[in-house]
């Protein structure tokens, strides 16, 4: 039976730059994380001194997370720990490393940085991040629904996209560093007060594997592999409702960047109706619903705040889509597809016809169009008087 490792949400709050514009980034030189490499022993002792406990934030999941004082940089930082790691399985001791290691490695304005990675006097691992005040988008989506009215006035259709597209910004920095995330969700996307867009929570995430390496490494019977972190098939790890079908099926083998890709379009659907994918039904059916492709579309839900787009539809529906050769094959071409939606163009998800490049050939144009139109018609008008006078057929009286 396929067993699902729901992953809670972690509060952890976090600050960053402006957005930056998705690029070509050349893969790491660096040599490769492995969990063999990433064990309690191998950490460096911290004493008791640097950091000071304030108060818990949250937990979740293997992580418990603190906010900490850093006496020594003097500010409040978050913290996360493994209190309980002498009773976990090594491999999961591993992986909240590795997880703290391989966010390291992903510099990028959209993705939550790491400070510190260490163990305290008791032996216990650790690692510091950044600490944000403000919300995750699933907070901000609640509030919507829930229809706060300045939730509502703050965060139009238009300025969610643009957290939309900070998202993928992030993920595809990530794809380009070899690394997928695979536990994407409104709560593990945060928002702080002044607009930044951070993806956290990379705790399930794992480096693409290439086919010819699939056979290097063998796993191990209670758990993941040891040398690289993949999880055997038959295992299903994720949040029920955002994991793409081959990863509600346990078909671990097949997940690449098409699965994140998929994720992020249930992000979109989130977006677009307020309502995480197949909301209210039991774990089964929703594990069963995913792996059969059976979701509504988002505009079977309706939207109570304003009308949903089609083309936005036609965007999330092809992200989702059952099968990953008929998605987006990157999050770059997801990427344009939004911002062609907001510039008025016709996106690759959508049907080419007359008619709604015509309506999106308006809507970039609507001034010069209307202008134009107007300036037709006093011509026209112009030259009928002009014809009527000339001919005899219109007399002015004196």
């Amino acid at each position: 039976m396929t067993k699902v490792d729901e992953m809670a949400e972690d509060s952890i709050m976090m600050d960053s730059s402006e957005e930056t514009v998705e690029g070509t980034v050349p893969p790491s030189e660096l040599p490769p994380l492995t969990l063999a490499g990433n064990t309690q022993d191998s950490l460096p002792q911290r004493g008791d001194g640097r950091y000071r406990f304030v108060r818990s934030i949250g937990f979740g999941g293997m992580k418990t997370v603190l906010l900490v004082y850093d006496t020594e940089m003097q500010r409040e930082v978050a913290m996360a720990t493994m209190p309980d790691w002498k009773e976990r399985p090594p491999q999961l001791v591993n992986r909240f490393i590795m997880e703290a290691r391989l966010t390291a490695r992903l510099e990028h304005p959209n993705i939550i940085p790491v400070h510190d990675l260490g163990r305290d006097a008791s032996g216990t691992p650790f690692f510091t991040m950044k600490y944000l005040r403000g919300h995750t988008l699933a907070t901000i989506l609640r509030h919507l629904k829930e229809g706060d009215m300045e939730t509502v006035a703050a965060y139009p259709l238009v300025r969610l996209l643009r957290i939309y597209l900070r998202i993928c910004n992030a993920i595809a920095f990530a794809h380009s560093q070899g690394i997928i995330h695979l536990d994407l969700k409104p709560e593990n996307v945060h928002v702080g007060e002044f607009g930044e867009v951070q993806v956290i929570d990379w705790g399930l995430a794992r480096a693409i594997i290439r086919p010819e390496d699939d056979t290097k490494t063998e796993p191990d019977r209670n758990g993941p592999a040891v040398d690289d972190g993949r999880t055997r098939d038959g295992i299903a790890k994720g949040t029920p409702g955002f994991m793409a079908p081959e990863q509600a099926a346990g078909k671990n083998r097949m997940k690449d960047q098409r699965t994140d890709i998929y994720t992020l379009g249930c992000i979109l659907y989130t977006i677009l109706t307020f309502e995480k994918p197949l909301a209210g039904h039991q774990l089964k059916e929703i594990l069963r619903a995913t792996i059969k492709g059976n979701i509504k579309a988002p505009r079977e839900l309706e939207n109570p705040h304003w009308p949903i787009p089609q083309p936005l539809e036609a965007i999330c529906l092809k992200a989702m889509e059952r099968f990953p050769e008929d998605r987006y094959q990157s999050v770059a071409e997801l990427r344009q597809d939004i911002i062609a939606f907001s510039s008025g163009y016709v996106t690759s998800a959508e049907e080419p016809n007359v008619v709604n490049t015509a309506m999106r050939f308006f809507q970039r144009n609507y001034l010069a169009v209307l202008l134009t139109l107007l300036g037709t018609l006093y011509l026209i008008g112009f030259f009928m008087l002009f014809y009527l006078l000339a001919s005899g057929r219109l007399t002015v009286k004196p």
